[in-house]
């Protein structure tokens, strides 16, 4: 993929604290799940880390977590932890050593990197038969009826405008990205839940690339949303329960 069509780094420095503090956090079965397709725990790289979304889970299955970004912002917006190491760097030129990774994940990020670049560095720092995961998550699900139904409708036709042309990848979970090895899907059973009020909720849209790129052209399409999230916000609950399912490939780098 061409990087040139992603968002410079100075985008992500904008929306760090959003990120931080709007993004769903990866469950631990998520974390159990790729320590138990390790081979070795020694040290694993945390790819385009954000503000450290999956930094923490992974720093609880591994002795040590390099997290990379290329975004100051979003680096300096993440948790410090003694067995994570965060660096501004480009997942396309890391500078660790060779065959030092017993795992690498990219959590959320993959269609933003040069990807046939990134695999070629994947496999110079993974370790022979390093596990490699590649992980997002679909569109929230599980709301009642007529607010899903807004959420489906809002995210696949009112904002397909305003979506980048890497959004596609994501919803194709990756498919139709070279992965560097044979490569199994992520199991099924594998999801975010939570409970989110109708604030939580909206901040989350907030941090949608589309709702960027159409502020960025002067269309701040937030106050409105808002507004019908909250006429459709069922009255007697202060939160409901949504379901986020993670997606994505994984598989073992060999030569």
């Amino acid at each position: 993929m061409d990087s040139s069509c992603s968002p410079k780094h100075g985008w992500f420095d904008s929306v760090a604290a959003s990120y931080a503090q709007q993004r769903p956090h990866y469950p631990e079965s998520l974390f159990a799940w790729i320590s138990s397709k390790a081979a070795g725990h020694q040290r694993c790289w945390d790819v385009a880390c954000g503000s450290g979304q999956a930094s923490l889970g992974l720093a609880r299955h591994f002795d040590r977590v390099d997290a990379t970004d290329l975004s100051p912002a979003q680096v300096a917006a993440a948790p410090a932890h003694s067995n994570i190491h965060y660096q501004v760097a480009a997942a396309e030129d890391c500078g660790f050593p060779n065959a030092c990774m017993d795992a690498i994940v990219v959590a959320a990020a993959i269609h933003w990197l040069d990807v046939p670049r990134f695999n070629e560095e994947a496999f110079k720092v993974a370790r022979p038969g390093g596990l490699m995961v590649w992980v997002g998550y679909d569109p929230p699900q599980g709301a009642p009826p007529a607010l899903q139904l807004w959420l489906d409708q809002l995210y696949g036709e009112r904002l397909s405008s305003w979506w980048p042309p890497q959004r596609q990848h994501v919803d194709n979970h990756y498919q139709n990205l070279p992965f560097p090895a044979i490569s199994k899907s992520l199991p099924q059973e594998l999801c975010i839940s939570l409970k989110w009020s109708c604030d939580q909720l909206i901040g989350y849209i907030g941090t949608w690339s589309a709702l960027r790129k159409a502020k960025q052209e002067g269309h701040d399409l937030l106050p409105q949303l808002s507004m019908e999230l909250q006429r459709l916000w069922p009255s007697d609950q202060t939160t409901i329960p949504l379901i986020f399912p993670l997606m994505g490939r994984w598989g073992y780098l060999t030569r």
